[in-house]
């Protein structure tokens, strides 16, 4: 399947080779996650910043569904992250086990050409969009491959679909992005997820990225 996958994209993909662009380091926008084999899907708003190593995602709530909507916050320098059920009303502190994956072109990555997103055949008709692809293992030694786009002006990540034997196909479009963090107090954790003295002291605790969270 992956394979295929490459193989439409390098049909697609103009001649020449493009250079890695740089992505951004700190922006917000709206994420769609999906794989079916897991089972599993994602609908929210991410606050991402690849300066220090932290991320925020807000699962959109519907109202009528039964399943559980959460805000999840990952601190990975301090190897942190805070989990808040919206359904539970309760929040989670536990330690990050998976290493930082940041969404930029890596160095390792090959190129596959640009393409259009829609059409470039009228003004204002499609995106053109820089292709990549590679893979990294997991701390379980599995090996994830993955091919994501990342538009051509302004390098903003598109999507990524990613591939294994074990965990099937998964894919993540990125929409609505805003370069740079629009709240500066994104990344400190909710009150219900700290203890009284910790939220007494958020700023210097959660504000400062070289700081140690137990």
């Amino acid at each position: 399947m992956f394979a295929a996958l490459l193989l439409c994209l390098v049909g697609i993909a103009v001649a020449q080779r493009p250079q890695p662009c740089t992505t951004p380091p700190q922006w917000e926008g709206r994420v769609f996650d999906i794989n079916e084999q897991q089972k599993f899907s994602l609908e929210g708003k991410l606050s991402y910043d690849a300066v220090y190593h932290r991320e925020r995602i807000v699962d959109e709530i519907d109202e009528g569904s039964t399943a559980d909507y959460y805000d999840v916050l990952s601190l990975f320098d301090s190897r942190v992250e805070f989990v808040y059920n919206f359904k539970a009303r309760n929040c989670t502190r536990r330690e990050i086990q998976r290493p930082w994956r940041d969404f930029g072109i890596r160095p390792t990555d090959r190129s596959y050409g640009e393409a259009y997103i829609g059409s470039s055949v009228f003004p204002s008709t499609g995106v053109l969009v820089t292709i990549w692809a590679g893979n990294f293992t997991l701390p379980s030694n599995d090996t994830i491959d993955y091919v994501s786009t990342w538009t051509y002006t302004g390098c903003l990540p598109v999507s990524r679909t990613t591939y294994s034997d074990k965990f099937g196909s998964s894919h993540l479009s990125f929409y609505d992005i805003t370069v740079g963090i629009s709240d500066p107090n994104v990344f400190i954790p909710r009150r219900e997820c700290v203890s009284a003295e910790e939220w007494e002291n958020r700023y210097a605790l959660f504000d400062v990225p070289h700081k140690k969270i137990h």
